[in-house]
């Protein structure tokens, strides 16, 4: 399989990739808003969205404040607390998680709708 068509079958994820081919990486923890933001504040954070049916976003690192302000903030679910669809806006939110990475942190951010 061709790495740069490779689309996101199933969650969780064991392994994240590009389009070069799989990124050493795992899972380390659950994260919430908080935990984000203070990864942020430490310095910039890779943030890759996974989609059903979808390949693998890979937010450009530059861009990581603005995603993080404009679209992920708002749409965080709390790994701790029980919510609906609809108490989020346009009714999806993300799970995410921290993967490490010899570089920038990497939060997974898994789309649910």
């Amino acid at each position: 399989m061709r790495f740069d068509q490779r689309v996101v079958s199933q969650t969780p994820l064991e392994e994240l990739w590009n389009d070069q081919g799989v990124v050493s990486s795992t899972e380390l923890r659950d994260l919430n808003a908080l935990e984000i933001a203070e990864l942020l504040r430490n310095g910039k954070v890779q943030f890759v969205v996974a989609n059903i049916g979808d390949r693998l976003k890979w937010i450009k690192i530059d861009k990581c404040h603005d995603f993080w302000k404009t679209e992920v903030k708002n749409h965080l679910a709390d790994p701790q607390a029980v919510k609906c669809l609809e108490d989020f806006p346009e009714s999806y939110c993300y799970f995410a998680s921290e993967w490490d990475s010899r570089e920038n942190p990497i939060v997974l951010l898994v789309m649910a709708h």
